[in-house]
C-alpha cells in the first residue's frame, strides 16, 4: 500500500492529469505545452539508428543483457564522457538503465538509507521527492534565491546536517531552463565540501544531466569536474526526441573515492529493484546515437521569441539559456493551479509550479507544434491583460 507521504508527493501531478484528461476533449484545438513531447516527431537520425540496430542481426542480439548493460555500449558511453567531461571514465563506471528515472532511483538506493536526508534545490523535476521517499529518505527542499533562478548556495549549505547523505540537482535546471556557470558549480562544490568537513560526513552529489545537450556550444560544465563524490544521470530520449524508448544511465565519477564499490552496488540495485537494463535493441542503437548532433537554431529562436512575447505581455520570466522549457511567473492575484485551469479552459496546457514543489510560477514546454505555440501565445497575452486589469 502506498504510504501517506508518497500519496501527498504524487497529488500535484495527479491533479494536473485530471485536468489534462478533461482538456484532451478539445482534440486538435488543444495547445499542449505541458510535457516535452515534441510534436515535430522523433529526430530522423535516431530513427535511422534504430532501423540499423534492427537490420544488423546477430545471434542472441535481442536476448537478455547483463545487469548494468552490455560492455560495448558502456565502453562507448565512457569514451564519450571522457571526451565531453575531461575525466577518465571507464566502462564499469557506466550503468545502463531504462531512462533517467531508473538511473535516479538506483542512485538514491545506492546512496541513502532509511532516515537519511537528501537536499533538493527547488523548483525541481516533479518526481525527485517521490524517489527520495521511496528510497526511505526525507527530502529537504531549498528554493532558488532570485528571479533568475540562481542556486541559493548558502541555503543549500545550511540545510546539510549530520543526516544528509546526498544533494540532488538538475543541471541544466528543469523547469527553470538555467545552465549553471563554472563559478556557480565551483561555489556549490566548495560549500558542500566545507559542510562535510565541519560535520564529519560524506555527501554524494547526484547530478541530473538529462538536458545537457540543450545548451549553447561550450557553455556546459559538468559538476563531476568540481566535486569528486558525484553520480551523473543521463537520458538519451530527450535529445533524440524519443523519450518513450527509455535509454539512460548512471555514471560514477572516476574521482569518486568508492568508485568501484559504488558502481558494483548500482549494478546490484538494478537487479534488486527489478529496474534491469534498457532493451537489447536500445543498447544496440547506442553507437550510432552517440554520433548524432542536431541543429538547435530553431530552439534558440523559438525560446527568444516566446520570452519576448511573454515579457511584452507583462509576465515575469526566468531568463532561460538551456533546455526545452520556460519558467513563467503566475500573474499577481491568481494561484498557480487556478491559472493553469483557466488556461486549460482556453485550450492551453501548462504545468503549475506545485508540480515542481514550488510556488508562483508555471512551466511552458517549447515542443508543441508551431500552430500550438502561436495560439498559446495569443491566449497568454489575453490572460495577462485580463489579470492585470
Amino acid at each position: 500500500m502506498i504510504p501517506p507521504e508518497l500519496r501527498a508527493a504524487l497529488a500535484p501531478l495527479e491533479n494536473f492529469e485530471a485536468l489534462r484528461r478533461r482538456a484532451a476533449r478539445l482534440g486538435d484545438r488543444l495547445c499542449d505545452l505541458s510535457y516535452a513531447n515534441p510534436y515535430q516527431g522523433v529526430q530522423e537520425g535516431a530513427i535511422a539508428a534504430l532501423e540499423s540496430a534492427l537490420q544488423d542481426r546477430r545471434l542472441l542480439d535481442l536476448q537478455y543483457a547483463p545487469f548494468g548493460g552490455h560492455t560495448i555500449p558502456r565502453r562507448l558511453i565512457a569514451d564519450s564522457l571522457r571526451a565531453g567531461h575531461g575525466l577518465p571514465f571507464a566502462f564499469r563506471d557506466v550503468i545502463l538503465t531504462p531512462g533517467a528515472m531508473s538511473a535516479l532511483q538506483i542512485a538514491l538506493f545506492a546512496t541513502i538509507r532509511r532516515g537519511d536526508e537528501v537536499v533538493v534545490p527547488t523548483p525541481c523535476w516533479l518526481d525527485y521527492p517521490t524517489y527520495v521517499l521511496h528510497a526511505g529518505g526525507s527530502c529537504v527542499c531549498v528554493p532558488f534565491r532570485s528571479e533568475d533562478a540562481l542556486l541559493d548556495i548558502e541555503g543549500i549549505a545550511a540545510e546539510i546536517t549530520p543526516r544528509t547523505r546526498a544533494v540532488l540537482l538538475a543541471h541544466p535546471g528543469n523547469p527553470t531552463g538555467r545552465n549553471y556557470d563554472e563559478a556557480t558549480l565551483a561555489a556549490l562544490a566548495e560549500a558542500i565540501s566545507e559542510r562535510e568537513r565541519e560535520l564529519g560526513i560524506a555527501v554524494t552529489l547526484i547530478a541530473d544531466e538529462t538536458h545537457r545537450d540543450f545548451t549553447a556550444p561550450g557553455s556546459y560544465h559538468s559538476l563531476a569536474r568540481y566535486f569528486d563524490r558525484t553520480i551523473l544521470i543521463y537520458s538519451f530520449g530527450k535529445y533524440h526526441f524519443m523519450q518513450g524508448q527509455r535509454l539512460g544511465y548512471a555514471a560514477v565519477s572516476p574521482r569518486h573515492p568508492e568508485r568501484e564499490d559504488l558502481a558494483r552496488e548500482l549494478e546490484r540495485w538494478t537487479r534488486i529493484t527489478g529496474i534491469a537494463t534498457p532493451t537489447a535493441l536500445m543498447q544496440r542503437a547506442v553507437p550510432k546515437l552517440l554520433q548524432l548532433r542536431y541543429d538547435q537554431s530553431w530552439l534558440n529562436a523559438l525560446r527568444e521569441r516566446t520570452v519576448r512575447r511573454l515579457r511584452d505581455a507583462g509576465y515575469g520570466v526566468v531568463t532561460p539559456d538551456a533546455t526545452l522549457f520556460i519558467y513563467v511567473r503566475t500573474p499577481e492575484g491568481t494561484d498557480d493551479a487556478g491559472f493553469a485551469r483557466a488556461l486549460a479552459e482556453r485550450g492551453v496546457l501548462v504545468l503549475p509550479a506545485e508540480v515542481f514543489h514550488h510556488r508562483g510560477y508555471f512551466r511552458i514546454a517549447l515542443t508543441g507544434s508551431e500552430a500550438m505555440l502561436t495560439r498559446a501565445l495569443q491566449v497568454f497575452e489575453e490572460m495577462g491583460v485580463r489579470c492585470a486589469a
